[in-house]
This record gives structure tokens, sequence and C-alpha cells, in this order.
């Protein structure tokens, strides 16, 4: 790194040379930005169809900071729009916001900018419109996002802290952790930005460190956010400094310490939320026990940019502690620079966070805790500031209380995310002690084994990123050189397995200090079995170690077997799921690549398998013959496939969705063709036949003959639908949560003679709920023929039902449906666009009185957000709420009358002229 060549004394001449950005470029960039905010507040700058207005614009990132790097930074431009009244509606409208904000851009972008280029991404990040401005000698750029905002603060004053109902507001919100963060964004900006020019060169310093970590490590996606940095930077200067004059080395040095004690760390500041508002002071104390490092956003309580849980803070940690022998902390004696000292703050040759907690009356917590190891600023921080969206791992919130046990059924839908964070996912410390002794115990059987190994694959849950806290399994493949196809594994394996156990009880001498080494006895014929054990941490881990051929050989990523591979398995004579260790590779590529969310819903899936398997444990055969985990695992990739597709998603939906399709496991036939498919005739003579046989059917990606649904249900699914009706399903006080529209079968899997009975149990709309809809429009079309326009001189000529459900191919689920409305006010097609703004909002008053004065055996919901242009409502059963309609109101001429008067008259002519 040249920063650690660069001597202490010459690290501002670095900052100032190197690491500010070119003022050039942030000149030209602000004149940009400034434009294309001024041409969305103008009235003229968007389409008269938009049915917002922006209230303001706020600038953050760490342009708008003043935190910028020279080279590339990021900038926001928050927008607050008076069409969202509150955080549920950014939620359901940003997508279509984001939208038309994109149509809006498309003519400023292609504007010439003077010293700049304007570049337009793939946009990945949800929520969020990007693009990129750079200089046009290619040394600048700035990553724009563009963020549509509720308007949360309204007009802010100077250093008055907001009013606590608004942080109550949106804990009360459901929202995830930092989801509506850009709506704090104007606090977050001010928190830094009052910063000395010093502090911000300091913040330049460990951001240009931190960049420089990145491109070593190569794994910028597991380290914590820069902001993160920034926030710890202001905290080791306000507790161990706080004077505009300072060695920028002993500030950086105070900052490595404390990422060193990451696991530590609490910092938060009470400058916009305290502990005064309950429902606020409930929220932070439960922040305060995340898994560390835990620090809070100054501007949003929900947002906490450390989080201990996702980010891997070992990496900057262990980068740290070997840089201090460097020039850049050495001074002009040769003397190392000593890092600050206040409260909370490492000091020098210490092992931990050394100096009592001292905390005034403003930051002590309600119950205030001499063993909470925490570190908090002092009073006299400013305000605060940091990037839009959370990561999106980041934990769900709800002004409820967790508790500490670990029944799903007791915890609230809100909380789901932070129960993963904080019950399910495994302790960090003991996956690398677990990493460690598998390296440890692979190498010893590379070295002093008889059995040469080509390579070894690391499979089971660990393998696949889906292990729980607490229990949970491994498998280490060892591909032997000697097993020259299939049924070589059956003659040889004792021999080698009772090798490769002498060799490990005589070579494991405690390589991993507080993990031991056990010996079961052995219930897997061909495998040896072994478990790791940390006492201290509570954990454990079951590793099978497998012997097999190396039927797929080394495959690129991405890359599909050679269908040879899996005909030669076919024409073996194995039985089902022999072999499906040779294929441990290809089974963990297919879940390892999924989602961070995915792989929590996982966890939360397979913790509630485990809870009835113990509950039941003991009581009931059916316990002893559950299927697999591994089933649910696949099933929970299978719904979220079909159902969701994303990587942000509320994770009770998910939940319920994979306990309906348990409760439906008599219809489920779930494969997939990623590694083998139907080309190949033996293989597909092997898939036919499985998908004539009795369901369920969950067939491995990775092996063909092994259907992992098989084994009893029935238990899984009475447990699936007790759960369903319990907190966790429970959406405050609304609705309970509805599951993603997922069958159980697809239709392409459906065998030819089985097409009749898809139909009838996936297709067609419950024919109850069908005769309550139809009841409910007669009941709405009446109301409107004798209600709307009764003291104007339009009329409602006839009310109409269109779509799908007036032509009877409405598909169960949720379907469409028109409602025309014929008026008297339109005598041709080309007015049908005259006076729609009017007709709309008479319709609709209508509609809402209707919807007030009668009584339906459906639910009858028109949806708040208002448009002037377009009308709609749905329908929804009140016992199956996966059965809906959505209807648009259509104001139309009545042209067929137009055309039987015509006719009429037609006929009344030639009846005149023709003599009878």
């Amino acid at each position: 790194m040249d920063l650690y060549l660069t001597p202490a004394a010459a690290l501002d001449n670095l900052v100032a040379r190197r690491l500010q950005p070119s003022p050039e470029f942030l000149a030209a960039a602000r004149r940009a930005l400034g434009a294309l905010a001024a041409s969305l507040r103008e009235p003229g700058g968007r389409a008269a169809a938009q049915p917002w207005r922006v209230l303001k614009i706020a600038k953050g990132g760490s342009a708008g900071r003043g935190t910028a790097l020279r080279g590339g930074c990021d900038s926001e431009l928050v927008i607050f729009l008076d069409c969202f009244k509150s955080y549920q509606d950014e939620s359901v409208h940003r997508t279509e916001t984001l939208n038309e904000l994109r149509t809006l851009l498309q003519p400023w972008c292609q504007k010439p900018i003077r010293g700049l280029s304007f570049v337009f991404p793939e946009q990945d990040r949800p929520g969020v419109l990007q693009f990129r401005l750079v200089s046009t000698d290619l040394e600048n750029w700035m990553d724009v996002s563009l963020v549509p905002a509720f308007d949360a603060l309204g007009q802010l004053s100077s250093n008055v802290k907001p009013a606590p109902q608004v942080y109550s507001t949106l804990l009360k919100s459901g929202c995830q952790g930092g989801e509506h963060s850009a709506c704090f964004s104007e606090l977050r900006r001010n928190f830094v930005n009052v910063r000395s020019a010093k502090v911000k060169n300091l913040i330049l310093l460990v951001k240009h460190w931190y960049s420089q970590v990145c491109q070593q490590e190569g794994r910028r996606e597991m380290l914590p956010p820069a902001y993160a940095l920034e926030l710890l930077t202001i905290f080791a200067w306000e507790q161990g400094c706080g004077k505009d004059a300072f060695s920028l080395a002993q500030g950086l040095r105070t900052v490595l310490g404390l990422i060193q004690q990451y696991q530590h760390l609490c910092v938060f500041w009470t400058l916009n939320y305290g502990f005064e508002e309950a429902t606020v002071s409930q929220f932070l104390r439960q922040q305060l026990e995340r898994t560390r490092p835990v620090i809070l956003d100054p501007a949003d309580p929900t947002w906490d940019v450390g989080d201990g849980a996702v980010w891997c803070w070992d990496l900057l940690a262990r980068e740290a502690q070997s840089c201090y022998e460097h020039p850049c902390f050495l001074q002009a004696a040769g003397r190392a620079v000593q890092p600050w000292e206040g409260p909370g703050l490492p000091r020098a040759g210490s092992s931990g966070l050394g100096h009592p907690i001292q905390r005034d009356s403003a930051q002590r917590t309600p119950e205030d805790s001499s063993s909470l190891h925490a570190v908090h600023p002092g009073a006299g921080s400013r305000q605060p500031s940091g990037p839009a969206p959370g990561p999106s791992g980041a934990a769900c919130i709800t002004p409820s209380t967790l508790g500490t046990a670990l029944d799903l059924s007791q915890i609230a839908a809100k909380d789901l995310d932070r129960f993963i964070q904080n019950h399910l996912k495994p302790n960090p410390q003991f996956q690398k002690q677990i990493g460690k002794a598998i390296d440890v115990i692979l190498g010893c059987l590379r070295e002093n084994c008889v059995y040469k190994a080509s390579r070894v694959s690391k499979g089971g849950s660990f393998g696949r990123g889906t292990d729980l806290r607490g229990g949970s399994d491994a498998e280490l493949i060892i591909f032997l050189n000697c097993f020259k196809d299939y049924k070589d594994q059956r003659a040889h394996r004792p021999e080698i397995l009772n090798e490769m156990q002498a060799q490990l009880e005589s070579r494991w001498q405690d390589p991993v200090p507080g993990l031991s080494l056990k010996f079961p006895e052995r219930t897997v014929p061909g495998a040896l079995q072994f478990q790791l054990v940390s006492t201290a941490l509570g954990s454990w881990m079951d590793v099978t170690l497998l012997p097999v051929f190396d039927a797929v050989g080394q495959l690129c990523p991405g890359a599909k077997p050679a269908p040879q591979v899996y005909s030669t398995l076919l024409n073996s004579g194995c039985q089902r799921g022999e072999h499906a260790a040779c294929f441990s590779d290809l089974r963990r590529n297919f879940v390892n690549n999924r989602p961070t969310k995915l792989k929590n819903l996982i966890l939360l899936v397979k913790h509630w398998y485990r809870q009835v398997a113990a509950q039941n444990k003991g009581q009931q055969p059916a316990c002893a013959s559950l299927p697999p985990v591994y089933a649910l695992e696949l099933l929970t990739i299978f719904a979220w496939e079909q159902g969701c597709g994303k990587d942000s998603f509320k994770m009770a939906e998910g939940l319920k969705t994979v306990l309906e399709l348990v409760q439906r496991h008599q219809q489920l036939c779930v494969y997939w063709t990623v590694n083998y498919g139907f080309e190949d005739p033996d293989i597909r003579t092997q898939l036919l036949g499985q998908l004539q046989k009795k369901r369920p059917l969950v067939l491995d990606p990775a092996d063909p003959t092994w259907n992992v649904g098989q084994g009893s249900w029935e238990l899984l699914a009475q447990e699936a639908a007790i759960l369903g009706t319990q907190a966790c399903f429970k959406s405050g006080e609304g609705p309970s949560v509805q599951p993603w529209d997922v069958m159980p079968a697809l239709l392409y899997q459906t065998p030819a003679g089985d097409l009749d009975k898809f139909i009838s149990e996936f297709l067609q709309p419950n024919r109850q709920f069908l005769a309550q809809v139809n009841k409910a429009i007669d009941t709405i079309c009446s109301f409107l023929r004798e209600n709307c326009f009764r003291n104007s001189a339009i009329k409602v000529l006839k009310v109409v039902k269109g779509g799908s459900l007036a032509k009877g191919t409405a598909l169960q689920g949720c379907s469409d449906a028109d409602l025309v409305v014929f008026l008297s006010c339109f005598s041709q097609f080309t007015e049908q666009g005259n006076r729609r703004a009017e007709i709309i909002s008479e319709i609709r008053a209508q509609l809402e009185a209707c919807q007030q004065e009668m009584q339906f055996e459906v639910k009858f919901e028109i949806p708040k957000w208002e448009n002037s242009r377009v009308l709609s409502f749905s329908l929804t059963s009140q016992t199956m709420l996966d059965q809906s309609v959505d209807f648009d109101v259509l104001p139309a001429f009545n042209a067929l009358v137009l055309r039987g008067l015509t006719v009429a008259l037609g006929w009344a002519l030639v009846s005149a002229v023709v003599p009878t």
C-alpha cells in the first residue's frame, strides 16, 4: 500500500495531493446535478401525466457529506414526493415512480454536460435509479443514485431534534433495517458535514486504507460499507481528541485499533433519537443486543451499519493488526505512533477496550447495566448522515420484544429477520474453528493415508452455507484415484474407512484449541462419522467422511456435466441416491450461489423442521421417517424461484409459502434440469419414470436417482397448518401474511394423463368465491347506476362486466376484470378522454360510498393511491385470501346502442318502401 510507505509526518500531504477530490470534477458534477434537480422541481420539466410533485431534494452520499475520495465517489439525490403519504406508500409505489423518473431522466442525460459524460449502468439496487458521471479524462467518476422518498421529517430547523413520533411511526411500519434510511438523508449529511476539514481528511485517509484492503482481499461485497468507517472515525475523534488540530497518524492508529476490537464495539448517538419515547426506547435496547460490532446510523436507528452478523470485519481486523510497523505509524525518532486515549478506545498494547465506559445522563439507557460492553459518543456530537438502502441482510424491525425463547410460533412476523440473525445463523467463531479443523483433517489424510485423493469437496449444510447455530452437518467428500467406477466403491470402501479412522485417531493432537474430535458408533454404511464439538461455544458439527469415485471431474463454473456421466450412473444398477456423494460439488453449487436472504429463509424453515422433530421425538412413529431436511431446503428454493425470485422479500411470506407447499405435499412435483435433462435417452427414461411415481417428488438437482421427498410428510403437514395461525404470520393490526403464488407442480412437468386433474386443482377458481364476487358486482353496478351523477346532466346508461371474469376464463388466485360504465356524455369514441378526471373522481366517490353503505361477503378494497386517469378496486375472499379479482373501472362510449339505433332506422325505412 502507498499509505504504509508514507511517513507519519507526510500523511497530510498525501491527503491533499492524492485523496481529496478534483475541485474541477466536483464543480462540474454539482452543476450537472443542480440542473437535474431544477428540472425535476419545475412543473415544465415533468410530464403532465405525472401524479406527483417534488417537495424538496436532498443531496447525500459521500459527495453530499464532504467525504468523497479522488477517483471514484458516490452521491445521492433523495427526491421527496408529495404522493408518498407514508413509509408504506414508498414500498408500494416505488417501482412505478422509478420508471417515471427514468423517463424524465432520458432527455436530461442526452444534453451535453461540459467536462462530463453520462453512463447508464445495469440497475442492480432495488428502489434506486443509478447513473454515473465520468470526467472527460476518465480519471474521476461519481455514481449517482436517485432515491424517491417519503418526506418523514418535513422542513428541518437547525439543531432541532425530530419529534419522537417520526421514529415510532417508522418502527411500526414493519420495514427492514435501513429500508427507509433515505428519508433521513438530511440528518445524515448534516451529522458529517459540520465536522472540521481535518476530521474529514482523517475520514479520507481511513477510506483510502479501506479501499486498498478491498483491492487486496477482492471481496468487497463481504466487507462493511465505507460509511461504517466514517462513523467509526468520527467516534474515535470525539472520544479521543475533539480538537481541530491533531496528528493524522495518531487518528488513523486509533481507528485501526477500534477495528481490531470490532467484537466489542457498540456505537450510537442520541442526537436525533433517544430513550424518551417508549417504542423507540424498547427498539434501541433490542438493537444494542445485536451481534457486535453494532454501529447505529445516527439518523436512522433501524440501520445497524456495522452489522456484525452480516459483514466480515475479521478481514479488516487482520489487516489492521499487521500494519503498525510501517512508516506511516513511526515518528521521526523511530518511536511508534500511539493512539488516542479516551472512554471506549483501545489502549496501546491492551487486548480490549480497556477504559471504563463513561456515559452522560442523556446517553444512559433506562436500565443502565455495567455488563453492557458498549461505547457511546459524547454529548457534544452534532448531527447524522450515510447512504440510502441498508444491506439486504439487515434485521427486520418491530417494537415488540423477542425474548429469549426460540419457539418460532411466538415470533412476530416483523421480527423474523432479527430472529434469524440473533438465534439461527451459526457462530462465526465456531465456523472458523470448523474450517480450520477440516483443513487439518484433509491435510492429514492427503499426507499420510495410503489411498491418495485426486481432490476433495466440502458438502452438507456446512458446504452449502445453510448450517444452523448449535448443531449442524458437514460432508467431506474424498475423491480417490483407486476408484475407477461406481462399483469399485462397494468393494474397497470398508478397508479405506478403517485406514482413514486410524490416521485421524493417531494424528489428531488438538490442532484447534477448544475443539474436540469424537468417533461415535458407525450408523451410516460406507461412511466414516465423527463429531467436532466446542463445549465453550455450545456448538457441534456432525461430519461424514465419504471416499468416492470422481464421476464428474473438475467442472468449469456454470458448466453442465456430460450426459454420459448420468447414463453411466443409471446403467450401474445402483440404488436410489446410492452414489449421491459423487455429485456433491453440483449439489453444493446449486444452493451456495443463492442470495443471502434466501439462505436465511432456509435457516428459518430448517429451524421449524428441527422443532417439529424435537417436539415429537419418541411420541409418533412418523418422526423417525420424516423426509430429510435437505428436501425442505430444495422446497424453499423452489418456492422462492416460482413465487418471488428477488433478493429482497418479506421473510414471513416466504415461510408461509413453504408451509403451504408442505401441506400440499401429495401434489408436489419438483425437479430442475440444470445438471441433467431429457436430451439423453437413458436420462429421459429415468426422469419420465420418476414423474410417474407417487407424490411427493422432490428430485435432487445433482442426482436424478434420488427422490429426496420420500418420507412421512403427514406430521410436517399437521404442524405447518398449526403454525400458519400463529403470531409469525400476523401483520400487525392488518390481515394475515399472504404466501407467494406458487403451485406444488408446474404445467410443463405434468404428464399428459394428469392434465384434467391439474386444471381442476390448480387453475379453475373456487366456485363459492366466484358466486360471492358476482353477487358483489351486481350490488356495485346497481349502486353506481342509481347514484353516479345524480345532480348532473350526465347519466349512467349501463354498467357491464368484462375481462376474464365475464368471459369465464378467470384463473385461480388473482384474476382480472373490467367494470365498463357507459355514459350519456360520450357520443363518439374520440370524446372518451374528455372530462376524464371529473368522471373518475365521481365514480371513485360513489365506489367509496358503496363500500361504506353496503355489506359484502368479500373484502372490497379501493387503493388509497389516487390517479385522475385511472380507477381500480379489488374483491378478495374473506376465508381464502389467495383468491382475489382486480377490477379496472372504464368510462366508455356506448357504441353498440348507436349501432342498434342505425339498424332499427334502416329496417323502418325498408318497411315503409317495400309493400307487404
